[in-house]
């Protein structure tokens, strides 16, 4: 409405936005509103919003390091240092064919939501809904941007009809997101329900259909929908578990998480400023494993 007028107008695009927060330094302790200089209203507008903090750790700064030089040195003919030359690496599309594909499928399809994928949606926004702790408000808006998200990606697996499979993908990227249960901190009562991940630590595994079942069959039990899952897919699930794959994997990244936080821990109870690898000075936060560690002691 402006000087009386009353009017409507369409705008379908999509928008990427990426920024700095506040002083360009994150302050887990202040909301992310507080850090953005976006209000929750705002923010609530966004389908996925991802905290990236660029923390020291030796194992990706090394693996960064090796692509950027890499890619150095094939710009100047020299020839490239692989890690994983005796494995076979498919080449990913070409950007024209990607195009291609990306118009053919969104033109041609317009997916309707099962009854299994409805379910699953309807049950985890009313799960994040009832959360005491989140990082953004949970509104209708937030069950609209699974809506928008598990249809595109029915498309881009060139379905008409949005599957169990596709609203278990979108909740795992939720998972990763701002919009995830209990928000960036987890303070939530029933911790063993959380299943934050932070996107910088994410370690993609060779076996990622099984990993996919993994978490499938979790989300499944948070909810009570594990009937739903085929049989042969459970059943592979379970032996992917039982096998140690995930549940060895899952500590490892724990106790990794917990000895690069280690100082930082010490560092906050004696109330002295760390300093990080960029020469910044800041006091030093607890990370989501170890607050879940030490309700659960």
């Amino acid at each position: 409405a402006k000087a009386g007028i009353v009017c409507k107008l369409n705008c379908r695009a999509t928008i990427i936005a990426v920024m700095n927060p506040r002083d360009c330094l994150y302050d887990n302790h202040a909301s992310l509103s507080r850090n953005t200089g976006l209000g929750t209203p705002l923010l609530s507008r966004f389908d996925i919003i991802f905290k990236m903090v660029d923390s020291s750790d030796a194992s990706r700064d090394s693996n960064i390091t090796t692509y950027l030089l890499n890619r150095a040195i094939a710009g100047e003919g020299f020839q490239c240092s692989d890690n994983n030359a005796s494995e076979q690496v498919e080449q990913p599309w070409s950007m024209d064919k990607l195009r291609a594909y990306i118009s053919i499928v969104k033109d041609r399809f317009n997916p309707t939501i099962s009854s299994d994928a409805a379910l699953l949606m309807e049950r985890h926004y009313e799960k994040c809904r009832s959360a005491e702790s989140t990082t953004i408000p949970i509104t209708v808006r937030f069950l609209e941007s699974m809506i928008r998200l598990s249809q595109a990606h029915a498309r881009l697996l060139y379905r008409s009809i949005v599957t169990l499979q596709d609203a278990v993908a979108i909740l795992r990227i939720m998972e990763c997101s701002a919009f995830a249960y209990g928000g960036f901190d987890s303070n939530v009562d029933d911790v063993h329900n959380v299943m934050y991940c932070d996107p910088m630590t994410i370690d993609f595994s060779n076996n990622a259909d099984l990993d996919f079942l993994a978490f499938q069959l979790k989300i499944l039990e948070r909810y009570g929908l594990v009937n739903r899952m085929q049989p042969d897919d459970q059943k592979k699930a379970l032996e992917y578990i039982n096998e140690g794959s995930i549940s060895q994997r899952w500590e490892d990244d724990q106790c990794s998480e917990m000895t690069h936080h280690t100082s930082a821990w010490q560092t906050l109870q004696t109330g002295t400023v760390q300093e990080d690898h960029y020469g910044r000075f800041h006091f030093p936060t607890q990370s989501p494993f170890q607050k879940r560690h030490q309700q659960g002691t």
